[in-house]
């Protein structure tokens, strides 16, 4: 098993492909053309209205990590306002899609989670949980190539796996698992609650 704790000096800032915001890539796995990438984990702030960029043949996870809330004008589908507490949105990244936030009283920008995958070779699952002081158990994925992905985006959250390992995973942090237990349990740490979002990626 392979476990790697990342912080922000190890992620990347790089232009929305429509070239109308800012992407914060959290982990990837690069190829050559297409998008440049067959699966994506990042976060973005949404501060206008405006489109979402284009990525067709990828599956699309959609949540929102703080602020007020994102209401998406979806191609073929009823409009839906996303806030901190609904769950993520899953949609064709061929779609178009435009958006409109609406800042919450303290006027904070939105900040939104977001998960890619090439459609014909992998698949994802993406899910966000307020952890108290009850542990939370989280199912990994065990087949080939499986990845599994932690962000913390507030407080701090302790990882326990099978063989009594921990590790601590700050706010702004992510932890990227490779060749995984069968699950591992999740804890609050020092300030309690912990807001995580939990995805796994595996091949077709």
């Amino acid at each position: 098993m392979k476990l790697q704790v990342l912080g922000p000096t190890d992620f990347l800032k790089m232009p929305w492909k429509n070239g109308q915001g800012v992407t914060t890539e959290l982990a990837v796995a690069r190829r050559a053309g297409d998008d440049g990438f067959d699966w994506r984990i990042s976060t973005a702030t949404i501060a206008a209205p405006g489109p979402f960029s284009v990525f067709a043949g990828i599956d699309r996870s959609l949540a929102i990590v703080r602020g007020g809330t994102l209401t998406l004008n979806v191609e073929g589908r009823p409009d839906v306002t996303l806030t901190t507490r609904t769950p993520p949105y899953v949609f064709g990244g061929e779609l178009s899609v435009s958006s409109t936030p609406v800042l919450d009283i303290a006027g904070v920008p939105i900040d939104d989670f977001n998960v890619m995958t090439r459609r014909t070779e992998w698949r994802h699952t993406l899910a966000q949980h307020r952890i108290g002081e009850e542990a939370l158990t989280w199912r990994l994925p065990t087949n080939t190539d499986a990845v599994a992905f932690l962000y913390c985006a507030q407080g701090d959250v302790q990882a326990t796996f099978g063989d009594g390992h921990t590790l601590n995973v700050p706010e702004g942090h992510a932890l990227r698992i490779e060749g995984s237990d069968a699950s591992c349990d999740l804890r609050a740490g020092a300030t309690n609650p912990a807001e995580v979002f939990l995805t796994t990626l595996s091949r077709r």
